[in-house]
């Protein structure tokens, strides 16, 4: 049940599960910029594997949803907890705008509060933005780890550099119009710069999503306390080959298209790599594009060997009648869900080195491609279905191998922080 709003903060909600008293289970308190379920999209996909972890191993979870989209989150559905598979205690707060140097003093107080009351071991941070809110609490001795999902500074700054800032001319108001683009530009990444780097100050231990952003911060910001690389927790069907199917159906996925850099990956495959493809191996492979907002946006490239889907309730379905996976990202730091999704389900992964920046450097298991011809040796292989096969069976055993390793990696760290009569084993 509920609780029910009493006191509370108009724009706080809690829902708690029955449980025990608290003294039989650990406590890991966690903040996410967003509700992790259902999940639609990359970043849920990946914090719903860690509640997943932390339940099996018997850890009580108090998630913090902290969001300045609080009050739509509360006026679509008052007791988030009840759509969560599993039980766990949900308190939706509002709080500050992302790169804001302070928190809002009420948040403060109400995540202070929710300290106080669970005495957590662990709190548990997914973004560095949560920094400031961080520093402003007194953890009651809890360990503090951070989830950093991107290298937000130099994300941020890719993003900027592909939008531009829309003016080319050189008239004296287009000139203002840059020179204001560039102080937004600068101010942005300043602050991104203070908060990932307090961050990695007051972190007790890091746990990176992408393997290449660990090397790249770690480099910039120190490496003050232990920082390990985990990849996202999931379990996908494995798709089987079929071995006489022709044309052969390619995905690219999309987790929305609202955005110019989620475009322009979208972009690069159907402006050039399909042209690339057609023209050399015409007829061979039917390519499909998924995605909330793929309709709207790339509606017009629909065409007998192109097929716009727009969002699919049921991804896990539709990868059973693929055969390839393309992503050819442009631009975009963290570690791409998409790839890892379409590796954990057994498909051969064509992509940019931007797609794979998430994983390390893995011969056999993927194709990286950078020019037309890259790609279109890629797609010409894998016409052949042992080499389907082989790529595939390599693509999955790599994920599967990072999966575990991450796994024992993260449930030996909370092994270290749950009192001493709790007993688990590690979760593979």
């Amino acid at each position: 049940m509920g609780e029910p709003m009493g006191d509370r903060h108009p724009l706080t909600a809690a829902t708690t599960p029955p449980s025990g008293p608290m003294s039989e289970s650990p406590t890991i308190l966690m903040l996410s910029p967003e509700l992790p379920y259902p999940l639609i999209n990359g970043t849920r996909i990946d914090i719903w594997g860690h509640i997943l972890l932390f339940h099996q191993l018997g850890w009580r979870i108090v998630l913090v949803v902290c969001s300045r989209l609080a009050a739509e989150i509360l006026a679509a559905n008052p007791n988030p907890s009840q759509d969560f598979p599993i039980a766990l205690e949900v308190h939706v707060l509002s709080c500050n705008r992302r790169w804001s140097a302070t928190e809002d003093s009420k948040t403060v107080a109400q995540v202070q509060a929710l300290i106080d009351q669970h005495r957590p071991q662990v709190v548990w941070s997914e973004y560095a933005y949560f920094a400031p809110l961080a520093s402003q609490l007194n953890l009651k001795g809890a360990k503090l780890w951070f989830r950093p999902h991107n290298f937000e500074l130099a994300h941020n700054w890719e993003k900027m550099m592909e939008t531009g800032s829309g003016q080319t001319g050189w008239s004296l108001s287009q000139i203002k119009q840059r020179l204001k683009w560039w102080q937004k530009v600068w101010q942005t990444s300043y602050r991104i710069f203070c908060t990932e780097r307090q961050m990695h100050q007051l972190a007790d231990r890091l746990f990176f999503i992408s393997y290449s952003d660990r090397q790249w911060m770690s480099r910039l910001y120190g490496q003050k306390a232990a920082q390990d690389w985990l990849p996202p927790f999931l379990e996908r069907p494995l798709v089987a080959v079929k071995p006489h199917k022709t044309p052969l159906d390619v995905l690219y996925i999309s987790s929305n298209y609202t955005s110019p850099t989620h475009l322009s990956g979208a972009h690069n495959f159907l402006d050039r790599v399909i042209p690339a493809i057609e023209a050399t191996m015409p007829g061979q492979f039917c390519f499909h594009v998924v995605g909330a907002g793929s309709a709207k946006h790339l509606g017009q490239y629909s065409a007998k060997h192109i097929q716009i889907h727009d969002f699919v309730e049921d991804l896990s379905s539709f990868l059973m009648d693929m055969d390839i996976a393309c992503l050819p990202v442009t631009i975009g730091w963290g570690c791409k869900i998409k790839m890892i999704e379409a590796l954990a389900s057994g498909l051969p992964v064509i992509g940019s080195s931007q797609t794979f920046r998430g994983v390390p450097i893995t011969p056999n298991a993927y194709y990286v491609c950078q020019t037309d011809q890259e790609f279109i040796a890629a797609f010409q292989a894998l016409r052949n279905p042992d080499i389907r096969r082989q790529v595939a069976q390599a693509g999955r055993d790599a994920y599967v191998s990072w999966r575990t390793k991450g796994k024992q990696l993260l449930t030996k760290a909370l092994q270290k922080q749950a009192p001493q009569t709790t007993v688990y084993e590690v979760v593979v």
